[in-house]
């Protein structure tokens, strides 16, 4: 049964906690972040978190969110308009409920974040983002209780969506409890994203979801193709969710699990779901002294092979420095957002932490949108000779031993010296036309479908790309600021933003490494 929760003692009373939003610099764990106290009583909002990699996501205030790797056909929640990722909270995403044994009251169900307890005298709500922008938190106090809970929104290369939860006994007694938690409407890799936004319950149909038994493992995949021709198509590749940090646990892909653990019942394990949503819900028991807390990682990946399953399941059986492995990831990615950010003059310190915050937020922004150069004023010259052979063949081919004496780092000035000796005015134009650039995305939100974005991270052979995207008029504006921290491009650019217009005033739709793209 439930119970009215009882206040533990030492724990701040009713009426001390914020009634209203307020924004300060925090430390939490031993990094600097906003919090904004109470965000749940402000309009919800959307943000993006950004990766130093090809992983994205778009999250409401509210909890609802998509997020996946490149593009959002590689989504692993499905991709929507803000609209209605302000009401995805319901069905999509994370969901935890925790039951707490109390002495002479019984049994206390309480979930984190619910709307049900948005007006609760003894229920505290944060949300902080870190000075970088690439850790979210979402932190609900049940004062009540003595108990708190917080999850991160973090990504890293290696291991993808990683989202990191905690429970903390905060009173002076010890709490044992039970919980369930995890995620809900998982995407199987394949999921055509026009299909699955108009047909939705015809891509369920094709929907398989499977857990390993020995790992946890939770693999999402369709059964086939989906495609009105007659013929037979496979989908090798699938989604993947897994935890590491919990001791023993029980994994669920049904939804009844959590109707089951509301009524007072925890359901066995599931293997394999067909037909239907993918989930991949936790239940486990835990004991916490006071002070003491458990904190578990739940990560999620998109478009993995049989080959990268197989050593992400070998992975999961060793266990060993797992949780470390992904501590220094999620750290290391952090460091390269700070210095992607720093290369384009991003790093300032003032006595105003709200403006030198916000001017490397505005910096950060500018480059995920029009991208940022490798190395300083230095150009690879393999990468500029690949650009050479794409734009103009006959330009490449009459250039080739020139083009193979070239150092392979070279001044960007170097590159345009070298071609204005050769007298080709077609040589010329293009090496004024060169960007080395990388990081670039089609940054906006999903409310705007016209906006499509790409994160093309790495080529074929696993090597950086150099590539960019963007619509005329934003990638210019992103553009100009960027040559303040990069003068030696800025001929490139102007050369760029004349070549991509016409002598009667006329400009594409898009710009893009290749060329230019025309609306259609």
């Amino acid at each position: 049964m439930e119970g009215k929760p009882v206040l533990a003692p030492g724990v701040v009373p009713a009426g001390v906690l914020p009634q209203f939003p307020v924004g300060e610099f925090v430390d939490l764990d031993g990094e600097t972040y906003y919090r904004i106290s109470a965000f749940h009583r402000l309009t919800p909002f959307l943000m993006s978190l950004p990766s130093d990699t090809d992983l994205w996501m778009f999250v409401t205030s509210g909890g609802g969110l998509t997020a996946g790797r490149v593009d959002a056909e590689g989504s692993i929640f499905p991709y929507r308009t803000v609209d209605e990722l302000h009401d995805a909270h319901h069905h999509t995403g994370p969901l935890t409920l925790i039951k707490v044994a109390q002495e002479n009251v019984g049994q206390v169900i309480w979930e984190p974040f619910a709307e049900v307890n948005a007006d609760s005298p003894v229920v505290e709500r944060n949300l902080y983002k870190n000075i970088i922008g690439n850790r979210l938190v979402f932190e609900e106090i049940n004062h009540g209780l003595g108990l708190a809970f917080r999850y991160s929104w973090a990504a890293c290369d290696e291991f993808g969506w990683v989202r990191t939860a905690r429970l903390e006994n905060r009173s002076v007694a010890p709490v044992r409890v039970t919980l369930l938690d995890g995620l809900r409407n998982i995407l199987p890799y394949g999921a055509p994203l026009t299909l699955y936004q108009q047909s939705s319950s015809l891509v369920d149909a094709y929907k398989r979801t499977e857990a390993d038994p020995e790992t946890g493992l939770g693999i999402f995949s369709l059964t086939a193709g989906i495609t009105d021709r007659p013929e037979a198509v496979e989908v090798l590749k699938a989604n993947t969710v897994w935890c590491c940090g919990l001791e023993r646990f029980r994994v669920h892909l049904s939804l009844a699990a959590v109707a089951a653990f509301r009524n007072g019942r925890v359901l066995p394990a599931e293997n394999i779901s067909n037909g239907v949503r993918g989930n991949y819900l936790l239940s486990s028991s835990l004991v916490l002294e006071p002070g003491e807390s458990s904190r578990w990682h739940m990560v999620g990946d998109t478009g993995q092979d049989h080959f990268r399953i197989m050593g992400l399941r070998r992975r999961l059986l060793k266990k060993n420095g797992l949780e470390d492995r992904i501590e220094e990831n999620l750290r290391l990615a952090g460091e390269n957002l700070r210095r992607n950010v720093g290369s384009a003059d991003g790093l300032q310190l003032s006595g105003s932490p709200e403006s030198w915050c916000h001017h490397f937020a505005n910096v950060l922004f500018n480059n995920m949108r029009g991208g940022v150069f490798l190395r300083n004023h230095e150009v690879p010259a393999v990468d500029f000779v690949d650009f050479l052979q794409v734009r103009n063949g006959a330009v490449a081919a009459r250039h080739r031993r020139l083009l193979g004496e070239l150092p392979a780092l070279a001044t960007v000035q170097e590159i345009r010296d070298t071609a204005h000796k050769t007298g080709d005015p077609d040589f010329e134009r293009l090496s004024f036309e060169y960007l080395p650039l990388y990081f670039g995305r089609r940054h906006g939100d999903p409310s705007r479908p016209w906006n499509r974005f790409s994160i093309p991270a790495y080529n074929r052979a696993g090597e950086r790309e150099l590539n960019y995207q963007g619509n005329w008029r934003d990638i210019f504006q992103n553009w100009e600021a960027l040559g303040t921290a990069f003068p030696g491009f800025l001929p490139n650019i102007v050369a760029k933003f004349l070549n991509a217009s016409t002598v009667d005033g006329f400009n594409p739709y898009r710009i893009t490494r290749d060329g230019v793209d025309w609306e259609t």
